[in-house]
């Protein structure tokens, strides 16, 4: 995908790089603010590799975090206005991430739920990492109806996956492993709330149906590595933010 929204992002990591500061950041705005217009399949790309950018202003130019923090707020004003509905509380989320303020998403959240049941239901699955990082296991399983259901539902998403896009050997698929460690991690979610509402059966059977509902033996075998207690992910934590920062200096290298 080449778009001018794309460009002008690139120009944005490149401004940094050159310490023009204040440039970069009217053009991260502006990527924010205006690149879904352009084209609206920017919008993982605008909540990832965008406020990857902006993090890397920001500890360069402190006005940055300000910026995103201010973008942050504007969401929060529209979704608790009636305005911003499911999107806004999908990219003040992504920002608190990046930001290190969940605490601040569940406090949305339950603000949301007290005044708009209804989108705070439709927001729900993005809130849960907050609502559990806060510990508000009652709340997290207000909202944790049929979890059977919810696993066969990821479990067929991983299985059409591996059907459909293993074009390598297993070892040398990073998408497949991307795609096993995402699956995972929405199974231990959803066992990390079964087990802080004492429903710790429950969560035990569930673990063990996630693994049994992959037919692939070669892939059955790593769902049940990656579900055990202390396992480690498939990549390092943080090795987002370090390809990242390998791109930027392989970048810098051919400028």
């Amino acid at each position: 995908m080449s778009t001018g929204a794309l460009e002008r992002l690139h120009a944005a990591a490149r401004m940094t790089r050159e310490g023009r500061h204040e440039e970069a950041l009217g053009e991260l705005v502006w990527f924010h603010e205006h690149a879904l217009e352009e084209e609206p399949a920017l919008y993982g790309v605008r909540n990832s590799f965008g406020l990857l950018y902006w993090m890397d202003l920001a500890r360069a130019y402190p006005s940055a975090r300000t910026a995103l923090e201010a973008q942050r707020d504007r969401h929060v004003a529209a979704l608790l206005a009636g305005t911003g509905g499911r999107q806004a509380f999908k990219d003040l989320a992504a920002i608190n991430e990046h930001l290190g303020c969940k605490a601040q998403t569940y406090q949305v959240f339950t603000d949301l739920l007290a005044r708009d049941p209804d989108t705070a239901q439709a927001c729900s699955r993005r809130a849960m990492d907050a609502i559990i990082e806060a510990g508000d296991f009652a709340l997290a399983g207000r909202f944790l109806s049929y979890p059977e259901q919810l696993v066969r539902h990821a479990s067929a998403s991983l299985n059409w996956d591996v059907a459909n896009r293993r074009v390598r050997a297993f070892t040398t698929a990073p998408r497949i492993k991307a795609h096993i460690h995402n699956y995972a991690e929405d199974v231990k979610r959803i066992v990390t709330v079964l087990e802080g509402c004492g429903r710790r059966d429950e969560a035990r059977r569930i673990t063990a149906l996630a693994a049994d509902l992959v037919p692939a033996t070669t892939i059955r075998r790593a769902v049940r590595a990656a579900l055990l207690p202390g396992a480690r992910p498939w990549y390092e934590h943080g090795r987002g933010q370090l390809m990242h920062n390998r791109r930027l200096a392989k970048a810098a290298r051919a400028a």
